[in-house]
């Protein structure tokens, strides 16, 4: 079995830092991970998916990242932009974004360019088609407005090739 390690939940969060608008530098991460994502079968045949520690993976398992956010100023920031690559190694999980009070776009071009999930299409000369999830490169989160002491966290799955 290949097993991969992660990068560690601080680079994670300095690759997250990066991607915050320069201008809303009172919005901070308070904290970014990466975390494997389990479903729990229960003898009653119900389910629930957890997160574990994801020190090491297997090509095939789908992880999930996730990064909280604080406004540690004292007024409200407006528009802000959150962006988070989708690691090279790993196909997007469709329906998988988590976000409260945002809006969602994806990028398939590197971070160039972002339009919401239905809109997401690629152009090949005369053909244009809908993008599938292992093209989408980033992630962008825009919230409206972000108020003084406000917390929130996004998240997203993607699976390890």
């Amino acid at each position: 079995m290949m097993f991969k390690v992660l990068p560690t939940s601080f680079s994670f969060l300095a690759a997250c830092a990066v991607a915050v608008m320069p201008a809303q530098a009172d919005v901070l991460l308070s904290s970014a991970s990466v975390e494997r994502v389990v479903l729990m079968e229960y003898e009653d045949g119900s389910t629930e998916t957890e997160y574990v520690p994801a020190d090491a993976v297997e090509p095939g398992q789908e992880l999930a990242y996730v990064v909280s956010f604080r406004n540690e100023g004292a007024e409200e920031e407006d528009s802000v932009v959150m962006t988070i690559p989708v690691p090279e190694d790993m196909i997007y999980v469709d329906d998988s974004v988590i976000a409260d009070n945002a809006a969602v776009d994806f990028s398939v071009d590197g971070g160039k360019s972002f339009a919401p999930r239905d809109d997401l299409v690629i152009e090949d000369g005369d053909n244009v088609r809908m993008a599938s999830a292992d093209e989408i490169t980033h992630v962008r989160w825009t919230f409206a407005r972000v108020t003084p002491g406000e917390e929130g966290m996004l998240a997203f799955h993607a699976i390890l090739n």
